[in-house]
């Protein structure tokens, strides 16, 4: 603020007074320009300060390396500095995050700063019911976003006792072992196609998207299998067919929408790609998962078949029939930690996608799978709805939150906040009852029989539903709110800490 005000006088001084946008600047007289002259030998301390720190700030702002202060002070709008100096705060930060993580969280580093579990678990409005979290779900959930470790050994290595495969200490695997995936995926994704469902039916009219309810795992949507049970969306809505001058411009006549669930396959078995996949972070990860919703396959597998008819096509052949019908597929990729893939991203935020063809797919093999893709990041698909649904509510309802809280002045951040609600809830009550699968907890990988420690007498484990949390928690009273953990040590270190 300092120096921006020393820039806005001595760009007074320099140009004139700023009448207005169409009008000529008033000079000043030199009666009052004088006392400003020759301002880098000023012996002022204002103008000490300015002169030492000012070429650093005005090359941040004008993005010029030499004879930068000449167009900070005459030419750079204030708007313009604010913008650069927040970009260059930013990326200063993120490098400092990054070179600080634990080389367990190497892999996600975008999910982490994506910043909607934090969100879901400090801007929701601890007034309504439904956005208080128990204490264990809370816990769990700010362990797993400030990347603290859930389970506390040293540095012992730790494997799975489902799976057999490495385990991370902050929970990663909770979410990639194939053997809890089996008990623990249908019930997350569900959560997250019902929350979705309820968000659509709210922000789609709002942005004159769809003027009827979204529709739910609807059948009959592919023509050679109606009277199959093939439901090809989790969800999608209805684009209407007539529109008028408030309707969004598109010639498609649905959009539906597939949640998949995807991790960064850190530590997968070798049934899901061995140490190949090891390498795949979680940007890889959401796009390989949007593939897989694209391409279909054409095994007999993948085949599906109508009873009235007998007719029997395959998965590209469904995807075929969908595109020609003018009905485009929106992948839900969606990570552990609710960081989303590139193109629901871009149905919702806007941003761009860097490629045509980002995912990769055969158009020899698989063209329909292609032209689905493709133009589903193609302008025939709308994009940016958030943004859109911003501008609308602004001008409808000028002085009214939509969230009906301060904290959720408009949709954007609205939803945003909804979606880090849900990666509370959904997936992190799926890694609750990850951790109660486990038993005893992780093994220790140097263990000489592969015995279970037992958490409480050994320290083993900073988890939330084990012996060592119960324990802690003996004697507390049942409180929904997550105030209360501030009583709770983070971390296990000695058997004093086990006791409230």
């Amino acid at each position: 603020i300092f120096h921006f005000s020393n820039k806005k006088t001595l760009d007074t001084i320099y140009n004139g007074v700023n009448l207005g946008k169409h009008r000529k600047r008033y000079i000043l007289p030199q009666s009052i320009t004088s006392l400003y002259e020759n301002h880098t030998n000023n012996p002022s301390k204002l103008f000490q300060l300015f002169n030492k720190f000012g070429p650093e700030i005005a090359t941040i702002c004008t993005k010029q390396d030499s004879n930068q202060m000449e167009p900070f002070i005459n030419s750079t709008k204030l708007n313009t500095c604010h913008e650069q100096i927040n970009t260059s705060i930013a990326d200063r930060l993120t490098k400092d995050v990054i070179y600080n993580f634990d080389r367990d969280s190497k892999h996600n580093i975008e999910e982490i700063l994506d910043g909607k579990l934090g969100q879901g678990l400090l801007d929701l409005p601890r007034k309504d019911q439904n956005n208080r979290q128990p204490n264990n779900l809370f816990r769990y959930n700010l362990l797993r976003c400030l990347r603290l470790n859930i389970w506390e050994n040293s540095n012992a290595d730790l494997i799975c006792p489902l799976c057999k495969q490495d385990f991370d200490k902050k929970g990663d695997h909770l979410y990639q072992c194939s053997v809890i995936g089996k008990k623990t995926n249908t019930k997350m994704h569900d959560r997250w196609n019902s929350s979705w469902h309820e968000y659509m039916n709210r922000i789609m009219p709002l942005v004159k998207l769809a003027d009827s309810k979204a529709m739910k795992e609807q059948t009959g949507l592919v023509k050679s299998l109606r009277g199959s049970r093939v439901r090809p969306f989790d969800s999608h809505i209805n684009l209407p067919t007539i529109s008028n001058d408030g309707h969004f411009r598109c010639r498609l006549n649905k959009i539906g929408f597939d949640i998949i669930l995807c991790n960064s396959d850190t530590c997968p078995p070798p049934s899901r790609g061995g140490s190949d996949a090891k390498s795949n972070n979680i940007t890889t990860s959401l796009i390989a998962a949007e593939k897989s919703k694209f391409q279909r396959g054409r095994a007999t597998s993948k085949a599906r078949t109508c009873h009235d008819t007998g007719i029997t096509i395959s998965g590209e052949e469904i995807i075929g029939d969908l595109y020609n019908s003018k009905m485009q597929l929106i992948p839900f990729a969606i990570s552990p930690l609710g960081l989303f893939g590139p193109t629901i991203n871009r149905f919702l935020y806007g941003k761009t996608i860097d490629s045509n063809n980002i995912h990769n797919i055969n158009a020899n093999t698989f063209p329909h799978a292609r032209k689905m893709a493709n133009r589903a990041s193609s302008t025939e698909v709308p994009s940016n709805i958030l943004e859109r649904a911003n501008d609308i509510w602004r001008r409808q309802h000028p002085n009214e939150n939509f969230g009906l809280s301060y904290k959720s002045p408009d949709p954007l951040t609205y939803y945003t906040q909804q979606f880090g609600r849900d990666v509370c809830f959904a997936t992190g009550s799926a890694g609750l009852k990850a951790i109660s699968l486990l038993g005893d907890g992780p093994l220790i990988k140097s263990s000489r029989n592969n015995i279970c420690y037992d958490d409480a007498l050994n320290l083993f484990t900073n988890c939330t539903d084990t012996n060592a949390f119960r324990r802690i928690n003996e004697g507390n009273a049942e409180s929904s709110q997550p105030t209360t953990l501030t009583h709770v040590s983070t971390y296990a270190r000695s058997p004093d800490n086990l006791t409230p």
